[in-house]
């Protein structure tokens, strides 16, 4: 018959699509549902008078299901992420209307919500239930983006997006290998420049990256904490439409049309060069909650002059200190807090860090003390189990040596001992197992270097100092920046740490050699005919495969991928 003669030029595999529970439809329709489950369970506690942050008590086989549910759609997202895109042929990409108007997004939309365009091909009987669960599906707005992006775009190969650096790179390396020690500055890949994750008007003062997810990120400014997605900006290879030229500078903007679709936001006019990826680029498909850099803002909670923030280094907590004194932790995409450990009315948090079991945690505030809780606790004030003087001036920062029986920190003495190792087994007037004098008018950060057991600090006259925790003494000194150290990282291989300064500049030193590697100047720089004090690189972090991440007084969040200067040659021939 007529079916069947219409059948007969459609793939085998297209055919039996329907039929094979490990097909890329399969896989899309998976995940929809479970997306679509969570959103509805999500939706469902509050009308019954739940509140999220009571769920483990109020209902703990609810909060259960929400785990189960978040835990699926991970595992289901990350087995879509596997596929470079969908097989060939895979739906219309235009609606039969060829009279609609609107841009290539708009149209690929359209194309989507025919309820005859599905990649279920055959026109067997059995094929019904499943193309009215696809249509069912691809009409729910929840879903849409996710089915516009693994329907409509394809991962654009790696070639593509090095191409155009693979010349800067030999060049800069042949006027590096000529030039002797040349700082890398400007390497033309792939950290030659920064991008934007977030752009505020205010001076963006905190950060923290979730250990658990590391799409997913927590910012404070003056006025607000954020919490943001990020995987659109960090996508390490960017998505292009299927079906469109390769070529990306011929590239229209009425590919961002989708926007439109999604929410009442202005179509964006980002436009696909080939200097720079967009983020519109790299995920085009997202268009709804976007930031004006394509972060997805997730949740925004009213907190004012949060000055610090460190996330649970296994489970999906952080922590926030303001400079009212209070701390507190949340919980990722949670609106209610977890607890409160320190309440407002105390001296303003320099820093607070959690140990590397993740069972305690340490705030060190404006008057020298430094307190310790347990991170289980409940009630709603708990106590810290320690707490003491551990500079007359102020706290800094500090550092877990150990679990939490060793303690660093770095602040400002009256004797000048301004950077100290503590030992809290012992009580807290014999506690101190030696202190440094160093860093005239006090040092500001800290950070230990657990495998070669050395301490980095940096003071505020710029210098920097590296110690020797098991012989007990300072073993290389020097000046870093004109100004004070405002931010310190270290990477987690002990080869290179980052130093950023109230300028506004970044600088990363070789820990061993303690040589210049990379300058970046003005990186958070605040423009203004007036000096703020409080101006520069506030907080630095370097996550794996040299991504680094930083915010300041100029109101952006970025990151940056450095070159690998220790493996730069070989890096070429990889890349070739």
């Amino acid at each position: 018959d007529d079916d069947d003669e219409d059948d007969a030029f459609i793939s085998d595999t297209q055919l039996q699509e329907h039929s094979d529970p490990n097909s890329y439809s399969w896989a899309l329709i998976c995940l929809g549902m479970v997306k679509l489950a969570l959103n509805n369970v999500r939706n469902f506690f509050p009308v019954a008078g739940l509140e999220f942050a009571d769920l483990p008590v109020t209902s703990p086989l609810g909060n259960a299901v929400i785990k189960t549910l978040e835990n699926w759609q991970q595992l289901l997202q990350a087995k879509m992420e596997q596929f470079e895109g969908p097989p060939p042929n895979y739906i219309n990409t235009y609606p039969s209307d060829f009279s609609a108007a609107g841009g290539p997004a708009i149209l690929r939309h359209k194309a989507m919500l025919e309820p005859e365009n599905t990649p279920f091909k055959s026109r067997h009987y059995s094929t019904y239930p499943v193309k009215r669960l696809w249509h069912f599906l691809a009409k729910q707005e929840i879903l849409q983006d996710t089915f516009i992006r693994f329907i409509f775009t394809k991962k654009r190969k790696q070639s593509e997006s090095v191409e155009d650096h693979v010349d800067q790179v030999k060049q800069n390396c042949i006027a590096e290998h000529r030039g002797g020690n040349k700082v890398e500055t400007e390497m033309g890949y792939p950290g030659r420049k920064a991008k934007i994750i977030h752009k505020d008007s205010d001076a963006i003062m905190a950060f923290a990256i979730n250990k658990a997810n590391s799409n997913e990120m927590v910012l404070a400014s003056t006025h607000d904490v954020q919490e943001l997605d990020v995987s659109a900006i960090l996508a390490a290879q960017p998505y292009t439409w299927i079906g469109e030229d390769s070529d990306r500078e011929s590239r229209s903007s009425d590919d961002l049309e989708h926007r439109s679709t999604v929410s009442s936001s202005q179509a964006s006019t980002t436009h696909f060069g080939s200097s720079q990826l967009s983020t519109s680029s790299s995920m085009p498909w997202l268009g709804s909650g976007q930031t004006s850099t394509g972060a997805t803002v997730l949740i925004k909670r009213n907190l004012n002059n949060v000055k610090r923030m460190t996330s649970h280094p296994a489970h999906r907590y952080y922590l926030t200190g303001a400079q009212d004194g209070s701390v507190r932790m949340f919980e990722w995409n949670r609106p209610q807090q977890v607890i409160c450990f320190r309440q407002a009315g105390n001296a303003r948090v320099t820093r607070l860090h959690f140990n590397s079991q993740g069972n305690k945690l340490g705030v060190a505030d404006g008057e020298g003390f430094l307190s310790l809780w347990q991170v289980n606790q409940t009630g709603s004030n708990p106590k810290p189990y320690l707490s003491w003087q551990c500079h007359s001036k102020a706290a800094g920062d500090f550092a877990f040596v150990t679990s939490s029986s060793l303690i660093t920190t770095a602040g400002q003495s009256n004797d000048s001992r301004n950077v100290c190792l503590w030992d809290t087994l012992i009580s807290p007037h014999n506690s101190l197992v030696h202190g440094f004098v160093c860093h005239d008018n006090g040092a500001t950060v800290l950070q230990y270097a657990p495998k070669q057991q050395l301490l980095i600090s940096g003071g505020r006259k710029g210098f920097v100092c590296i110690f020797d925790i098991r012989q007990r003494q300072l073993l290389h000194t020097f000046q870093a920046h004109d100004s004070a150290i405002k931010a310190l990282a270290l990477d987690s291989s002990e080869d290179y740490f980052t130093t950023g300064s109230s300028e506004g500049n970044m600088k990363v030193w070789r820990l061993t050699g303690h040589g210049l590697i990379h300058s970046f100047t003005n990186e958070h720089a605040k423009q203004s005919i007036f000096r703020n004090i409080g101006a520069g690189v506030v907080q630095l972090e370097i996550r794996p495969a040299n991504r680094i991440f930083s915010c300041g007084a100029d109101g952006t969040l970025k990151t940056r991928v450095l070159p690998d200067y220790f493996n730069t040659p070989a890096g070429i021939f990889d890349i070739l």
